[in-house]
């Protein structure tokens, strides 16, 4: 027995060293990167939290000679519009969708934040004419870009709770010419190290996906559906004893009495700035409408919808719902205050649409809108299934079912 174990070492090593090889070329990039691994055993039994407490290194992938990260408010209007320009032309266009945001559906979710924003810029040098002087100068090419904003991120689960602040991750885009080259990896790096280093009250991003998620542990996964709405007609109107409200700056309140009353539903809440959402509404990007007891005004749920600027085929624009809750006490067994439910999402989603011009439904599948998703799924076939994921950076923890997870930003 002795004798077969210097065998059964060496064979063990080999095996060791062989998955380490594979894992890490087939994840490269998110190999050297403090998420939640898939193999990462360990933080299956004890997640860390915070995975780095230290603030970032200089690595092979860190690239400040092609990298600016510009704090937002800082930003130029001829950058900005730079920015608007690039993501029109390649973030999110492919054969059946087409993105077109304007600097209106842009700017509003870097405004009414208590901390800073980043934009970072991924450019190359060329060589241009400019037309009225007649002369060659040399100007900075846009081929990728990142951003982040700050959110707040309220863990409800088990016996301790936790608090703390993070950024989420938008835009980060690559020009179409320059894709599978290793620019977002230097992207996500570099923008990461400035982000810290400026900022070093906030250590952990959040990340949102809809592909694979490179061997990454989610946050939450879950599904996204879109339904044509050419088949839908207008629902009827609710019972009389109930009336429904679209938010605004004067009656914002409301809502956050109700979120707060029901926050004890969620296993993890993630949101931003009250400042932030109110001029989202404002501005027309996100559009709220809660359903309310006739008599006494008591709130019982909520339907939050974004504009997406994205054009579906035949130029339809997408409205999503990416979030709504059901405030009804014990709803989940009670079949008559889930068809309240639903019956208060179609007619708020019906006025949003009609109002704003939207002709296709994307509804994400987490908080309670899988009884959304559920009931429509019964006349209406959906479209497009989309696999959708949030992870975070630099911090590890268990994942959480969709239905427990409350994202508005």
């Amino acid at each position: 027995m002795y004798e077969t174990l210097p065998y059964i070492f060496i064979i063990l090593t080999s095996i060791i060293i062989v998955l380490y090889t594979y894992i890490r070329i087939k994840y490269g990039f998110w190999f050297l990167q403090p998420v939640f691994h898939v193999y990462d055993f360990w933080y299956m039994f004890a997640p860390p939290g915070i995975i780095n407490h230290e603030l970032p290194k200089e690595n092979r992938y860190t690239n400040f000679k092609n990298i600016e990260t510009i704090v937002y408010k800082e930003i130029s209007h001829i950058k900005l519009q730079k920015f608007v320009n690039f993501i029109n032309i390649n973030y999110l266009q492919n054969k059946d969708n087409v993105f077109s945001p304007t600097i209106k559906n842009v700017a509003p979710y870097f405004t009414g934040h208590n901390d800073i924003s980043f934009v970072s810029f991924y450019t190359e040098k060329e060589l241009v004419t400019d037309l009225k002087k007649g002369t060659i100068v040399e100007d900075a090419r846009v081929v990728g870009a990142m951003t982040s904003r700050p959110i707040h991120v309220f863990i409800n689960k088990g016996d301790k709770e936790s608090y703390f602040d993070a950024y989420y991750v938008d835009y980060l885009c690559v020009d179409k010419n320059y894709r599978k080259k290793g620019i977002a990896p230097q992207i996500i790096q570099t923008h990461h190290y400035n982000q810290s280093h400026i900022n070093k009250k906030i250590s952990v991003s959040l990340f949102k996906r809809e592909d694979e998620l490179t061997g990454i542990v989610p946050l939450c996964v879950y599904s996204t559906y879109g339904f044509s709405m050419e088949k839908w007609h207008k629902p009827l109107e609710l019972h009389a004893m109930y009336k429904l409200l679209e938010i605004n700056e004067q009656n914002y309140h409301f809502l956050v009495d109700f979120m707060k009353a029901t926050s004890r539903q969620f296993e993890i809440i993630i949101n931003t700035e009250h400042s932030n959402i109110i001029e989202l509404i404002k501005t027309k990007n996100i559009f709220v409408y809660v359903l309310m007891e006739h008599d006494s005004n008591s709130i019982k749920c909520a339907y939050f919808y974004r504009k997406s600027c994205v054009f579906y085929e035949k130029g339809l624009e997408i409205l999503s719902c990416f979030a709504s809750i059901n405030g009804f006490e014990d709803s989940y067994a009670k079949d008559n205050d889930n068809h309240i439910f639903i019956q208060g999402f179609k007619i708020s989603f019906w006025k949003t649409a009609e109002k704003n011009y939207f002709g296709f439904a994307v509804i994400e599948n987490i908080s309670h809108n899988n009884l959304i998703i559920e009931n429509i799924c019964m006349k209406t076939a959906p479209v497009v299934v989309s696999p959708t994921a949030y992870f975070f950076y630099n911090f590890a923890y268990h994942s959480f079912k969709h239905n427990k997870v409350l994202v508005i930003n």
